[in-house]
């Protein structure tokens, strides 16, 4: 089952909330800026810049390096240190992506993006109240360009924290906001499966199919909605789909060890 809290790519966060890198630099003549001859706040930009540049090229030590570099010329330089946040939680090094993480959320407060990436952060840690008032920071922010993202988040957060009532009250809120977030109709539709409404769940994530791709996460949903509406066809099509086009994926054996408790 897909895990319910986050399903944001690591890279589409950072468009979000790295400022002034939503498009990848031309490492090279960023290089040749000659970062003695300008600013300290400047240069962090620019190492910033870097950093992410080798960051989508997937050499993640050059990217830590140009971060590192950054924060030395300007140590407030809060899209470096969420920048350096997200590589180390992806490469599993929780208490540094934590220390990231707290410093940018105090030098950006009332930034939505922030305060959104740290909640999310937070909630992997279980930390479900601290996450709550980090998610809550994201909400008020008036300027944020994708609210909708930290209600569904918020959502997500909720129901791994068990309180399904304050899971549906954020999702529903992120779909006001866009009635065709995915992610809000995927949990949403999951949540209600859990709470042993199949016929709701089915409906929303028949609206989740028609605006998004779906992965092995969600064709396992698919098909324990229609084994619990005891839609044997239904059912057997969203295996089979999950059998062929992920073959090897945690879903496909979990489904795969199901059929044979069945038999």
């Amino acid at each position: 089952m897909r895990s319910s809290c986050v399903r944001l790519g690591f890279l589409a966060w950072l468009s979000l909330v790295v400022v002034g890198c939503a498009t990848t630099p031309d490492v090279a003549s960023l290089e040749r800026e000659g970062m003695n001859r300008v600013s300290p706040v400047r240069a962090a930009e620019v190492n910033t810049r870097l950093g992410v540049g080798y960051l989508e090229r997937g050499q993640l030590q050059l990217a830590i390096e140009k971060l590192d570099t950054a924060i030395r010329h300007d140590p407030d330089h809060t899209p470096a240190h969420l920048t350096l946040a997200l590589i180390y939680e992806q490469l599993g090094d929780s208490r540094r992506a934590g220390q990231h993480y707290r410093t940018a959320s105090r030098l950006a407060p009332n930034d939505g993006a922030t305060q959104n990436a740290f909640a999310v952060h937070l909630c992997r840690q279980q930390r479900f109240g601290e996450a709550e008032r980090h998610f809550q920071r994201a909400m008020d922010d008036p300027f944020y360009a994708t609210p909708e993202l930290a209600y569904a988040n918020a959502g997500a957060c909720a129901r791994r924290a068990g309180d399904s009532e304050q899971a549906q009250r954020y999702l529903r809120q992120a779909l006001e906001i866009d009635p065709g977030y995915a992610d809000a109709l995927f949990q949403l539709a999951g949540l209600y499966l859990e709470q042993g409404d199949a016929f709701r769940a089915r409906a929303f994530f028949q609206r989740f199919e028609g605006v998004a791709g779906v992965d092995a996460a969600a064709l396992m949903l698919g098909y324990r909605i229609e084994n619990s509406l005891d839609n044997t066809s239904g059912a057997y099509r969203y295996a089979r789909r999950l059998e062929q086009d992920f073959p090897d994926s945690l879903q496909a054996r979990e489904l795969r060890s199901l059929r044979q408790e069945d038999d």
